[in-house]
Order: C-alpha cells, then sequence, then structure tokens
C-alpha cells in the first residue's frame, strides 16, 4: 500500500564539520502520488531516498512514511520497516552478483513475511509476481 510521506524541518549532513546537503523546510507527497526528483550529481537525491528509507537520518526535523516517524525509530525498527516497506531500483542495479535476475527479485519477500504476502494475494505466487513485476519493467527474465 502507498503511504503518504512528509519531511518537515529536516537538514542534513553527513559530518558535522561539513555543510548542510539538504535544507528542506516541507515536503509532501500524498498516497498514491507520483514524483519525479532530478538534479545534478551530488545534488542529494539519493541522501532524500536515504532518509525517506530510514538509512540515514536527519540532524534536525521529522520524516514521516504513513503515520510512522523514522526519525524517532531505533535502527532495527527501521531495518523491519524498510524490510517490509520500502523499495529501491538503483541506476546501478546493485544486485547480488552470483544470483539470476528472479532470483534478486525474489530477496525482498525473503526477508518480509508482509512483502511475500502481498505477493501472494496479488498473483498467486512470489514468482509470479517477481515476474510481473519484472515485467513490468522490460526486463526479460528467462533470456
Amino acid at each position: 500500500m502507498v503511504q503518504p510521506v512528509d519531511l518537515t524541518d529536516v537538514k542534513f549532513q553527513w559530518r558535522a564539520d561539513q555543510p548542510v546537503v539538504l535544507d528542506i523546510p516541507a515536503f509532501s507527497v500524498g498516497a498514491g502520488e507520483r514524483v519525479f526528483v532530478s538534479g545534478p550529481s551530488g545534488s542529494g537525491k539519493t541522501t532524500l531516498l536515504n532518509l525517506l528509507g530510514g538509512v540515514a537520518l536527519p540532524q534536525t526535523g521529522s520524516v514521516s512514511v504513513g503515520n510512522l516517524r523514522l526519525d524517532k525509530l531505533s535502527s532495527s525498527a527501521r531495518d523491519a520497516f524498510r524490510a517490509d516497506h520500502i523499495g529501491f531500483i538503483f541506476q546501478s542495479f546493485n544486485l547480488v552478483p552470483y544470483l539470476p535476475l528472479i532470483e534478486n527479485a525474489l530477496l525482498p519477500c525473503r526477508f518480509s513475511e508482509i512483502r511475500a504476502s502481498r505477493a501472494m494475494e496479488r498473483s498467486g505466487s512470489v514468482e509470479k509476481d517477481a515476474r510481473r513485476l519484472l515485467a513490468r519493467m522490460g526486463l526479460d527474465v528467462d533470456s
């Protein structure tokens, strides 16, 4: 389920002795809304995704996905949330090199019973759902 995203008064910097990388007074994306983020290398796109996925925490401000404040969760709670609800598709695929494409696509369901259950509901099996998603991205699993 797609959930709303809200960032309020977010400031992020990698280290205290470095400049602020992101300064976001307010940013909202409604449930089901789509957003395209673009900018030059080093502008903070990946940092923003890391904040939205709970990989990184802001120095100030709040990051909410749905009704959950990611900046208030423990590291392990953020990991569990990410496993169940967040997916990243990177420019460089970051695939496990010794696994076939379909196995890489199935990995999130091995880490999250919630993801596996959703896949089963959508497609009848986890593998069918992975193949559906890969086909939607124009990736042929069988070649």
